[in-house]
């Protein structure tokens, strides 16, 4: 299926943006929809290339319109939207040369439509558009009404689940994921893999039992998940949480997390509400990622696991596609009893601290 799903952003402060909200639409479409240029771009060939060749499939736009998107200056304090080779000038214009479909979005930062006077062509014809929004506090909801108008111009969603390991990750994250899958040989797509929970037993086994849980993540612990912008989980709402371990490759599941008194999600619930007529009390985080180890010190000594990298998705009683996407990142106790984390939200572009510590 060609891509017909084009996201327009300036590099200078809607990369990070672009990038999610590729992955998003990964997740609800399928990749092969829905084009992002640092992605999908072939070595040596033009964004106006790859449009055109969409000509036949009613082409969509996404422009994000950052602060920098219109506002960004030159070197010579001009802006860049007058000049004949601004990037995002001919990304639209190849746009509107090729009939296509063109969404703008208000990101974080801008506060107004801009007035059709105020730009240059062909900049002016976004003031005629119906625009809509995608912003870091309200996510899910300027994902969820994005997603439906998609589905309006007929983009087809996903009929089977997104791969596992391809929910979004931020730039940093996404990088150490692939980079660390890649050692271990599993690649981008990870695959679905189990793991065991070793057995207690008595005198050297019960030492060596020790030693080797110390190596594992596999098995029940208790999370502690702190709210947004707190230095601690102390106050944090608790869950369970099982890993999956097998070999390098990881699988998380968390018990229902009551997001009802969560100020965050206020939000949401009442879109939710509005949009389904009932009530979304709880959610469930799912994730899947590698163990990464440190390097050998010698031939005959053991590696020990140091971090778990992890792409996480937020997914609702009744399943579907998920509602949030991030990344869980940790670093392992020396005896493999605690793991102190970091987890990442799209919704909320920001950490919560996540403290794990092993049941017995």
């Amino acid at each position: 299926m060609t891509a017909r799903v084009f996201i327009s952003y300036r590099t200078s402060d809607g990369a990070d943006k672009a990038t999610a909200l590729a992955r998003d639409l990964d997740a609800l479409f399928g990749q092969e929809q829905i084009f992002l240029d640092k992605d999908d771009l072939p070595a040596g060939s033009r964004w106006r290339d790859e449009i055109v060749r969409t000509l036949h499939a009613s082409p969509i736009l996404l422009v994000l319109v950052t602060p920098n998107y219109l506002g960004a200056r030159d070197s010579a304090g001009n802006r860049a939207i007058d000049r004949d080779d601004d990037p995002v000038r001919d990304e639209l214009a190849a746009a509107i040369a090729a009939n296509a479909q063109i969404i703008p979005l208000i990101c974080d930062g801008v506060s107004e439509t801009p007035s059709a006077a105020a730009l240059p062509a062909p900049f002016d014809q976004l003031a005629e558009r119906t625009w809509g929004r995608l912003r870091a506090y309200d996510w899910r909801e300027d994902l969820a009404r994005l997603s439906e108008d998609l589905r309006a111009l007929g983009l087809v969603p996903r009929t089977t689940p997104a791969p596992l390991g391809s929910a979004p990750l931020p730039l940093a994250a996404l990088g150490e994921v692939e980079a660390a899958a890649a050692r271990v040989g599993i690649g981008r797509r990870l695959a679905l893999l189990g793991g065991a929970v070793l057995l207690l037993g008595g005198g050297v086994a019960a030492w060596r039992w020790r030693e080797k849980k110390a190596a594992s993540v596999a098995g029940r612990w208790r999370a502690s998940i702190g709210k947004k912008g707190a230095t601690t989980a102390r106050d944090g709402e608790i869950v369970n949480v099982t890993i999956e371990q097998n070999g390098e490759s990881l699988r998380v599941a968390s018990s229902a997390v009551d997001i009802e008194k969560d100020p965050e999600w206020q939000k949401y619930r009442a879109f939710w509400q509005e949009r389904f007529g009932q009530p979304l009390n709880r959610v469930f985080y799912r994730g899947e990622g590698v163990l990464q180890r440190d390097e050998k010190v010698a031939a005959d000594a053991p590696a020990e696991p140091r971090r778990i990298l992890l792409s996480v998705h937020v997914d609702t009683p009744e399943g579907g596609n998920p509602i949030d996407t991030g990344a869980l990142r940790g670093t392992i106790d020396p005896d493999g009893k605690r793991i102190r984390c970091r987890l990442w939200l799209n919704s909320e572009q920001g950490e919560r601290v996540v403290d794990l510590r092993r049941e017995p």
